[in-house]
């Protein structure tokens, strides 16, 4: 066992956890990227996507988090996110209809007052996509 940290994890609503973990799986702007005990001081922006977290017993949670901030230095992390579901809060049902709704905003589907702009409608088909990948554990 590589040992525990402990890690944060924030919303503007809540504090989604706190406690001790093994590992954690982040999505980096620039790629993903993994931190264990002992990891160097670090501050990373976060894409939307996955997080997974694994407790001291090696225990995989998976979250989807709408992008946002990581740092960690001295065996502290905390995780700063626009949004934050572990995959037991996600419908699955709503997932999906977020996520069709967000590709056809890209594809263009939608008219008039409904149309967004494509950073926006790319922003969401991410945060979607997390979604479901949480929800499904896929």
């Amino acid at each position: 066992m590589a040992g525990t940290f402990n890690l944060q994890i924030v919303t503007p609503e809540r504090e989604v956890f706190n406690g001790p973990v093994e590992m954690v799986s982040l999505p980096g702007l620039d790629g993903s990227f993994g931190v264990l005990r002992n990891h160097a001081p670090l501050i990373a922006a976060l894409d939307a996507g996955l997080v997974s977290v694994f407790d001291p017993d090696g225990v995989e949670s998976r979250m989807a988090i709408g992008g946002g901030f990581f740092q960690v230095a001295n065996n502290q992390a905390i995780i700063l996110a626009d949004s934050a579901e572990f995959a037991q809060e996600i419908s699955l049902e709503r997932a999906q209809e977020s996520f069709n709704l967000a590709q056809a905003h890209l594809e263009g589907k939608m008219d008039g007052e409904f149309q967004v702009q494509r950073d926006e409608a790319e922003k969401s088909l991410k945060r979607a996509r997390a979604r479901l990948k949480a929800a499904s554990g896929k």
